[in-house]
């Protein structure tokens, strides 16, 4: 059921850009329960691109939609395999200097 949900995923994440904070939870949320269903080898190319439409919720004054937002990253980011692991190093790089941000978060959730 996941491997179907995978032709989905990418259709999903470009229609949260102008999406209220409410459906971008609810998003998210979507992409946690079926990524977690996947095996890595066939969630790894998602991932990659799931980890750039995250990096800019991190921002996001929704408190709740921040933290969904880099639990997720931190799950996806262990879903990568083979030849993809050196691009996700270099998205993860990016990634850092707004996390380190957040660990003085004013929702402690987010810092943690």
């Amino acid at each position: 059921q996941a491997g179907k949900m995978l032709v989905l995923l990418p259709d999903i994440m470009e229609t949260q850009q102008d999406a209220s904070t409410d459906n971008k939870m609810k998003a998210l949320l979507v992409f946690r329960n079926v990524m977690g269903h996947m095996k890595r080898k066939e969630a790894s190319p998602t991932a990659l691109q799931l980890v750039e439409k995250l990096l800019p919720l991190f921002d996001d004054e929704s408190s709740q939609l921040r933290e969904l937002s880099i639990c997720l990253f931190k799950d996806v980011i262990q879903m990568v395999v083979g030849n993809d692991k050196q691009q996700m190093k270099k998205n993860v790089r990016r990634s850092l200097l707004p996390l380190f941000f957040h660990m003085s978060d004013q929702s402690e959730s987010v810092a943690k």
